[in-house]
């Protein structure tokens, strides 16, 4: 049974701008995930893309990801980090992995980056 997507935007500890994403993320409702992505995108201003309540990305959702890459700090869990590393977005996005149980704002340790 898949996990609905639920997405919120906000701010980090640090005040920068976020897009947390919980459940799944597939065709089904990849262009949504595209929609409130770019809607929370400012030019020149990062976006912290938390996923680390993310079930499951597929091709279309990392898509998105890519299209925006240089504007994205992306938290994941390590059940997706072989994902982001075989499809070579850790090479133009941040990628932080986020261990379970790990801060879900971005403001404490335990964290580690690709």
């Amino acid at each position: 049974m898949t996990t609905p997507l639920q997405i919120t935007t906000g701010h980090t500890a640090d005040g920068g701008a976020q897009l947390r994403a919980v459940g799944e993320i597939d065709l089904t409702n990849a262009e949504q995930f595209a929609d409130r992505l770019r809607a929370a995108l400012s030019p020149g201003v990062r976006l912290q893309v938390d996923l680390t309540r993310v079930d499951y990305l597929d091709s279309a959702a990392l898509a998105t990801l890519f299209a925006h890459a240089e504007q994205l700090d992306i938290r994941i869990s390590p059940l997706n980090e072989a994902l982001l590393v075989f499809s070579g977005l850790d090479q133009l996005a941040t990628v932080e992995v986020v261990p379970s149980g790990g801060d879900a704002d971005g403001s404490g340790d335990g964290r580690g980056r690709l």
